[in-house]
């Protein structure tokens, strides 16, 4: 399951050649990191819970679901950040890759529920805004959803973010690795390549 990213919710006039490229490079960017930071954060947060919390394939399998509907709560107000809803609720607060707080930050597309198109320029820049927070943003919908759903507490959500950090490291932060190690460990097939006979 994949975190659904809004698209093609901009409307331009006219687009050159050079901005349809640009935008289609962009475009591939957020979703090609959304990906990434989708295996790493969840596979992560499956093996710690695997190994820590001895969390089963059903278990495992419904978190899933409990990110999905908060990613799907936040994505349908352009208002709400997970990420501050995190921090309001568990005091945990996730930064970007460059190390830049959620409260630094003014979202470019502020306007688009108001009906007021972006310019190209402006949907490039949000679009390149947007690549640096999924891995934040995703890992937020993960934690709020075993705070929320599984009435965890600051201080076991903020324990297990430690060790998905670690876990993270000691795969080299390599899909490939961290996806083959959910499956080593606790025998669930995140992208659906083993057979059943495998297990």
């Amino acid at each position: 399951m994949q975190a659904r990213i809004p698209r093609s919710n901009y409307r331009h006039i006219r687009v050159t050649k050079q901005w349809a490229k640009l935008i289609n490079k962009v475009e591939s960017e957020l979703n090609t990191e959304c990906n990434t930071q989708m295996d790493l954060v969840m596979c992560s947060a499956m093996i710690a819970l695997n190994r820590y919390w001895g969390w089963k394939t059903e278990r495992l399998s419904n978190l899933n679901f409990m990110q999905q509907a908060i990613w799907d709560e936040c994505g349908s107000d352009n208002n709400m950040s997970m990420i501050r809803m995190l921090d309001e609720e568990c005091d945990i607060e996730l930064t970007n890759q460059e190390g830049k707080s959620y409260r630094e930050v003014i979202y470019l597309n502020a306007e688009i529920d108001t009906g007021k198109p972006l310019s190209n320029a402006q949907w490039v820049a949000m679009r390149q805004n947007q690549t640096k927070w999924v891995a934040a943003q995703i890992t937020a919908c993960v934690l709020l959803a075993l705070h929320r759903k599984e009435g965890w507490g600051a201080k076991r959500v903020g324990e297990l973010l430690e060790r998905m950090n670690d876990i993270k490291s000691e795969f080299d932060y390599s899909p490939e690795k961290i996806v083959e190690a959910l499956w080593n460990e606790a025998k669930y097939d995140w992208t659906g390549i083993h057979t059943p006979q495998e297990g």
